[in-house]
Parts: C-alpha cells; structure tokens; sequence
C-alpha cells in the first residue's frame, strides 16, 4: 500500500518516489497546491476502489496522514 501511494505522490506531485517519507508534507513540497491534491485525492480513490470523505481528503496534508486515512478504509 505505501509503494503505491509514494508512487502516486510521485506522478502528481514530481516528486522522486525513493525520497517520500512520513516527513514529505503539503507545506514542504512546492507543486503541492490545492489543484493537484485533489487530482491525488482521486487517483487514491480510484487506486484502493474507496470514496473518502470531505474531511478525509482536508486531513490528507502529508505522506503519513495518506497512509493512515488509506489503511483504516481498506
């Protein structure tokens, strides 16, 4: 799960996959803006087969956050 969603973070945010950690947050990473945290938001979705909610995808401010919202809905 983490590997596809580094992946994921990857492609939308060009972001070498190797150097995303708990660490890599919306604050830190400069092409990290509103337009593609919602084009990630559903490329999750439609990766693990979820709809989240709202306040899911607002909680989703770093690799960690992802990983935790992902893993309590699967």
């Amino acid at each position: 799960m983490e590997e596809q969603i580094k992946q994921l973070m990857a492609d939308f945010l060009n972001l070498d996959p190797l150097r995303i950690d708990d660490a890599t947050a919306m604050e830190s990473v400069e092409g990290w803006d509103s337009f593609n945290h919602l084009n990630l938001c559903l490329a999750l979705e439609q990766e693990f087969g979820i709809t989240l909610a709202v306040d899911e995808m607002e909680g989703m401010t770093s690799f960690y956050d992802i990983c935790q919202i992902i893993q309590a809905r699967l």
